[in-house]
């Protein structure tokens, strides 16, 4: 079984996905910062990335590329509530930098929990294929 990183500035809305996770039965930790998410993937690798691109500080952009550098075989899914006047397209960029998958929120759970079986398969006794 994989582990998922799950990496928001709103604690609400952190732990709401952390939440939704946990119950579909992965393993999850969490992150408030992009510095956060960086330190705890150089302690131990995760198997999922999802990251919101529009963070204070260290944006999601910036988690997601250098998530990335060190971890070139990271999946990841970038999520956001659409970005700042001004902004590039946060979900073309997010797919730029490898991003397998972008969810806009609001989205529900069976949105989150199939995005997450597309980019990391459970096979048929439920473990997550590398």
């Amino acid at each position: 079984m994989i582990e998922i990183l799950v990496v928001d500035d709103d604690a609400l809305m952190r732990g709401l996905l952390a939440e939704w996770l946990v119950d579909a039965g992965y393993r999850v930790r969490q992150a408030e910062t992009g510095t956060a998410a960086l330190q705890m993937l150089r302690s131990r690798a995760a198997g999922l990335l999802i990251t919101d691109m529009d963070m204070p500080g260290r944006d999601g952009a910036q988690t997601l590329g250098e998530a990335r550098r060190m971890l070139p075989g990271l999946a990841v899914i970038a999520i956001s509530g659409g970005a700042r006047q001004g902004r590039q397209n946060w979900a073309s960029t997010a797919r730029e930098l490898g991003a397998a998958k972008t969810l806009a929120k609001p989205f529900e759970r069976q949105a989150l929990l199939e995005a997450v079986e597309q980019v990391v398969p459970r096979d048929k006794s439920g473990a997550t294929q590398p």
